[in-house]
């Protein structure tokens, strides 16, 4: 049976104030008491002092910890997946440097995402300098004992990135794997549905190679405007209501997904303006997310 470990996405659920000095922090050291979330996916930029708080909440509380570094890329204009070799070697050589922060607050897991789909003519030279970038991101991980997750995006609809459909994510990471243990998927239900999958056998197909679920919502009717991956509020005339939550978690357990270390889950709808508003967005995203576990059968 697979053990559920609640996950609180600060970067997307905070992310107007996500760079706030101390404003992470703050934030674990204060939501740790309504002992709920046992894991947390942090960004990047914070000073020495702030990740030794870090530290020292998730060690005390015995909190799982991934850092994400989809900001640290995006906003460098780096690309792991380039068709510019010397790009996707820059790229690289930021994350591997990135390690010995990600150490400091304890990080278990490092998630990233990858570049645009160079289309269809070089599509397999990018995945070729994609997989060299994963091997040796690995190599470097793991002398810090850290997982790299890799997050597969819409290939079609929106994002339009080389990763990708969960087939193209396992075969890829089936070949990491061959030398690096240390890789998994961090699954997102919009990216899946947007590229047309059915979500249930994509759980079937990622199976252990899954490390965490992000629940995020989706219109998928190409005639609405809001057709595409938004990060949009959980329910109608998204895809995902909490009913489907609670159908999705029943199928990982149904699959024995991370039956031995646990699945790490996390609802993910994007705050905005400021923080009283970031912090309704969250115990909301709290409620919804303990609903649907507590629906599960015993």
């Amino acid at each position: 049976m697979t053990e559920f470990i609640p996950s609180l996405l600060v970067p997307e659920i905070f992310h107007p104030i996500k760079r706030e000095k101390n404003f992470t922090a703050d934030l674990l050291e204060s939501i740790v008491e309504a002992n709920f979330y046992k894991s947390v996916e942090l960004g990047d930029g914070f000073d020495k002092q702030e990740r030794k708080r870090i530290l020292a909440v998730t060690e005390k509380n015995r909190i799982d910890v991934t850092q994400w570094l989809t900001f640290l890329i995006e906003e460098n204009k780096l690309d792991v997946s380039s068709l510019d070799t010397a790009l996707r070697k820059e790229t690289v050589r930021t994350v591997k440097e990135s390690l010995p922060l990600a150490a400091e607050i304890g990080a278990k897991n490092i998630a990233i995402v990858t570049g645009d789909d160079p289309g269809p003519e070089r599509w397999a030279e990018g995945i070729e300098g994609l997989y060299e970038s994963l091997c040796e991101i690995a190599e470097a991980a793991k002398e810090y004992k850290m997982n790299l997750l890799i997050e597969p995006l819409d290939r079609f609809a929106h994002k339009k990135r080389i990763i990708g459909t969960t087939d193209e994510t396992v075969e890829l990471l089936a070949r990491v794997q061959e030398t690096y243990g240390n890789v998994g998927i961090a699954f997102d239900t919009a990216h899946a549905a947007l590229n047309g999958e059915d979500i249930f056998e994509a759980l079937e197909k990622g199976g252990d190679l899954i490390h965490q679920i992000h629940f995020s919502n989706a219109v998928l009717d190409t005639k609405i405007e809001l057709y595409g991956d938004f990060h949009m509020e959980i329910g109608e005339p998204g895809f995902l209501t909490v009913e489907k939550i609670s159908a999705i978690l029943q199928k990982a357990d149904e699959c024995g997904i991370q039956a031995e270390n646990g699945l790490r889950v996390a609802a993910e709808v994007r705050g905005k303006v400021d923080k009283e508003n970031c912090m309704k967005n969250e115990m909301n995203l709290r409620d919804i997310l303990g609903k649907a576990l507590q629906s599960l059968p015993v």
